[in-house]
């Protein structure tokens, strides 16, 4: 599996909506209670993409229609070069569903990390395309989002912790300047994060891709 590749074609799709995607990683940041907590977030390959933020009610929320937003949003630009905001927020359309994934994510991600660090690693690998199929899917129950992720992560678990590890630099960098290296590496991760879901669903760079959403 080429990440290399992943980010290269990650970066030429990023590279002329810069001013959407640093607005939409500023909501995310905001909302998912990032900062102190950015690399344990980022170490669980953002999971539920927006790690565990429940503190906050309004955070647990809302964490969840913008998570599914998030995917929606991401699947359009790389799959159809598509940049548009209220993209981001079409999770609310499938509010319910997207906060009960959260929930459940976030939930058993938590007991598997009772148990020890590594199941709970394992488990937020596991649960890591949920929302993406949840966004490919718009009637599919958060369980069977759940079940789905983990059917695809079967064999490429290793390969998705390495995948995330190759991001780490980026981290540090965000560590350093105090938050503002995230801005750039959010994107860059969620667009190479869907080059890695298409190769492991066996799709590839020609397929052209359509939501079955189907939306304007």
């Amino acid at each position: 599996m080429d990440f290399k590749e992943f980010k290269q074609h990650a970066k030429s799709k990023l590279s002329d909506h810069w001013p959407i995607l640093i607005v939409i990683t500023i909501i995310v940041l905001i909302v998912s209670g990032m900062g102190d907590n950015s690399a344990r977030q980022f170490s669980n390959g953002f999971a539920v993409d927006y790690g565990k933020s429940a503190g906050s009610l309004l955070s647990l929320i809302l964490s969840g229609p913008l998570a599914l937003g998030t995917a929606n949003f991401y699947l359009r630009l790389v799959n159809k070069n598509e940049a548009k905001i209220e993209r981001f927020f079409d999770g609310f359309k499938n509010f319910l569903n997207a906060f009960v994934l959260h929930v459940m994510t976030t939930v058993f991600i938590l007991l598997w990390t009772l148990l020890l660090i590594v199941p709970g690693i394992i488990a937020a690998i596991n649960y890591s395309m949920a929302f993406l199929i949840m966004s490919e899917n718009e009637d599919i129950s958060p369980m069977d989002a759940i079940e789905k992720s983990k059917m695809l992560m079967k064999n490429h678990k290793m390969e998705y912790f390495s995948f995330i590890l190759s991001f780490f630099g980026w981290v540090i960098i965000g560590i350093l300047t105090f938050g503002l290296g995230f801005l750039y590496l959010y994107p860059y991760f969620y667009a190479s994060k869907i080059y890695f879901y298409r190769s492991i669903k066996g799709e590839t760079e020609d397929y052209e891709y359509i939501l079955e959403s189907k939306k304007p």
